[in-house]
């Protein structure tokens, strides 16, 4: 029964260059067509060559075709030159023998002048096939950086523990959306507080509210019945001259109402502060119902309005209009 040889017989060099050829091919072909690719017949020296590859397990063969491994993978695909040499030195440690001899002379010299001798009576390595093993062992260690320039072996196990892991420069996981919104809690949101008891103070006094409520919004063309609160909706006037009236008469109608400022007024409730920070405006003044009402129309330079009188109050905003008139006609 002829033994079974379970180391390389070429060096690592070699067989490294027919895993090319095969990855260049698709990662799988014949071994003729390798051949050729390299300008080499199918001997017996190329069928060591394809050997050593397997032993390096950088190529698996079966049936005629070369195939290449994962290992040949990860070194085509190393991110740098130093992931690239971790790998190379795990294929070049792949044969038995050639870990059997670096932990045998771990942190010592490897007698190199001798070392064919010593393969032939320590490692059982065949005479015929002992000076290309010792050739393969010496270039593909002082390749790996296993062997240095003294001829001392490294520790290989203690180089094994010092490898960083591989590195990933992409991970795995999904990533995150960067433009969701982000969820915050309920509880802190400014809803959440409040609430229909008044807030307290210390010195039993209540500041003035910071916020003003807004003012309710013009029903009409007439800046003085606004200003008053007085509903001009339904008065029947003709629409076609709120459409002629130029756009200066309303700038003009702000001294009216500085005029009729020491008129007393009721002013509207102040809404006391509470931990809400949304405010209701003040609801319009109500017109009272008056069975007997009056309307007068006032038209002239710097004045158009027309006002409803259903209460004597109201006659106090005529005395101010007609003092007005009279003052312009008496300039």
């Amino acid at each position: 029964m002829p033994k079974t040889i379970d180391y390389p017989r070429t060096t690592y060099a070699s067989a490294w260059e027919v895993a090319e050829v095969v990855d260049d091919t698709g990662g799988k072909c014949a071994i003729e067509t390798s051949a050729k690719k390299l300008d080499r017949k199918v001997s017996g020296s190329y069928k060591a060559i394809i050997g050593s590859a397997v032993k390096f397990g950088l190529l698996t063969s079966k049936r005629e075709i070369l195939t290449t491994t994962n290992l040949y993978r990860r070194i085509k695909h190393a991110y740098d030159k130093y992931e690239e040499k971790i790998y190379h030195r795990e294929a070049f440690l792949h044969p038995p023998l050639f870990m059997q001899i670096c932990r045998k002379f771990r942190n010592r010299e490897l007698p190199v002048h001798m070392f064919d001798v010593m393969l032939i009576r320590e490692f059982g390595v065949e005479e015929i096939n002992a000076q290309n093993v010792a050739k393969a062992f010496v270039e593909g260690a002082r390749m790996v950086d296993i062997l240095d320039e003294r001829n001392v072996i490294a520790d290989v196990d203690q180089l094994a523990n010092q490898q960083t892991p591989r590195r990933q420069l992409a991970s795995t996981e999904m990533p995150t959306n960067l433009f969701a919104t982000p969820t915050t809690n309920t509880a802190s949101l400014p809803e959440a507080e409040s609430t229909s008891t008044p807030t307290t103070y210390t010195n039993g006094i209540s500041p003035t509210p910071a916020f003003v409520p807004p003012a309710p919004p013009l029903r009409g063309g007439d800046a003085v019945s606004a200003l008053f609160g007085l509903d001009t909706d339904d008065l029947d006037h003709d629409e076609s001259e709120q459409d002629d009236t130029p756009a200066t008469e309303t700038l003009e109608n702000p001294p009216i109402a500085q005029r009729v400022s020491p008129i007393p007024v009721t002013p509207p409730p102040v809404a006391t502060p509470t931990a809400t920070k949304a405010t209701t405006p003040p609801p319009a003044p109500a017109v009272s119902s008056s069975s007997t009402s009056y309307s007068i129309h006032i038209s002239g330079p710097g004045i158009e309005t027309q006002l409803l009188i259903q209460d004597a109050q109201d006659l106090a905003i005529v005395s101010i209009l007609l003092e007005k008139i009279r003052k312009q006609l008496s300039a």
